[in-house]
């Protein structure tokens, strides 16, 4: 076999082996967690907890957003983003956010995928002075 033919083969095959290895990235890429891909996406910024709707979402999904604050008159139960909740009007890729406050004794997402309940503690977000 001549050079020629020789570089076009292992060329070829760099090819071949570049595609299988985009295609492998995709698929693994689609395949992660939700409840992680969801999580990875929380922060704090500017008074407000934010998060990401993953890619993987569908409206079989429930999430919930709850807390407790104190309150001089005793625990108040508090509710983020319950339209969004009540009418699964999420949107993939879109970031939420919502304002928090002083006092919280507790404040968790409350995710229901695919027949799996996951509960994410939200105040482990939060700088130690909220």
């Amino acid at each position: 076999m001549d050079k020629k033919k020789i570089t076009a083969i292992v060329i070829a095959g760099a090819v071949l082996l570049f595609i299988i290895a985009v295609d492998l990235f995709l698929i693994m890429s689609k395949k992660q967690d939700p409840v992680e891909s969801l999580q990875k996406s929380i922060g704090y910024a500017d008074g407000k907890l934010q998060f990401t709707i993953p890619e993987t979402y569908n409206d079989s999904w429930y999430i919930q957003i709850s807390g407790r604050t104190q309150m001089e008159e005793g625990g108040v139960s508090v509710h983020y983003l319950e339209e969004n909740s009540t009418g699964k009007s999420w949107e993939k890729n879109r970031t939420y956010s919502f304002e928090v406050q002083d006092g919280y004794s507790e404040l968790t997402m409350f995710l229901s995928i695919d027949g799996q309940d996951t509960e994410i503690d939200l105040l482990r977000y939060l700088p130690s002075s909220k």
